[in-house]
């Protein structure tokens, strides 16, 4: 793990063991190793505090557009686990988990469920397909 576990590391807003995250994902320890460094890239993109904000997560989906899109507003809302307007490298590493191959179909459901249902009322309605 190497340099990985650097006191800088552990000092990122919402931090945690890649051993951790590897265990509760479908990811092995060296691929949570490469989110982070994903992950670092993201969150200093335009504002350098070790935390993904919307803006960013608009600009690594795309990059040559100015306009919100609401598709990546809903992804970014589902990443947002602990609703606080970021997203935390953990958050990050499970949220991912979802489109991982070995992800449970299940959960890739739930997922797709919850990108659509905007109201949050446990039904897609009818206006939410439109939208």
């Amino acid at each position: 793990m190497g340099c990985f576990q650097s006191k800088t590391n552990k000092d990122t807003p919402g931090y945690e063991e890649p051993i951790i995250l590897a265990a509760e994902t479908p990811f092995t320890v060296s691929e949570v190793e490469a989110l982070y460094q994903l992950f670092k890239k993201l969150s200093s993109s335009i504002i350098d505090d070790g935390l993904i904000h919307k803006e960013e997560f608009q600009f690594a989906l795309f990059r040559n557009r100015n306009k919100r899109n609401l598709f990546a507003d809903r992804v970014f809302d589902l990443f947002d686990v602990k609703r606080n307007g970021v997203i935390e490298f953990g958050e990050f590493v499970r949220s991912l988990g979802v489109f991982h191959p070995d992800a449970p179909v299940e959960d890739k459901i739930s997922f797709a469920f919850r990108l659509y249902d905007l109201r949050q009322t446990g039904f897609i309605e009818r206006e939410e397909v439109s939208t």
